[in-house]
């Protein structure tokens, strides 16, 4: 598969139909050996119940390797979407603390997560 940045990726094994992935950025991380990052907002990934009521949880910025991404990355359903609001600090974030990245697919990063909240 051709990965490129704007594209949205529906979820291979997601809990939630509407689940999507954009890349915000692709890049080469040398603090991992220069294996290749992907950089995403996950949007709808899961639904949550923070107190108001359920929401869909949107994970702003979450960086992916790249066998994790392609092994996750189901139906290409947009070239030109865009990132959560919130992308360019998280990923700025990032990359002052020499992040990693998830090397699980993605379904797994967000239960993952949902589960470490619950704890």
């Amino acid at each position: 598969m051709q990965f490129k940045v704007g594209q949205a990726w529906s979820i291979r094994d997601s809990s939630e139909p509407d689940a999507r992935a954009v890349i915000g950025r692709i890049e080469a991380a040398a603090e991992l050996d220069g294996q290749i990052v992907f950089h995403c907002t996950i949007f709808n990934a899961a639904t949550v119940d923070m107190g108001e009521g359920p929401e869909l949880l949107v994970f702003g910025h979450i960086p992916f390797t790249r066998d994790a991404f392609a092994a996750s990355a189901l139906t290409l359903l947009d070239e030109k979407a865009e990132t959560a609001a919130a992308f360019d600090e998280g990923y700025y974030q990032w990359a002052e603390a020499l992040g990693g990245a998830f090397n699980v697919p993605i379904a797994q990063a967000i239960n993952d997560a949902l589960q470490a909240a619950r704890d």
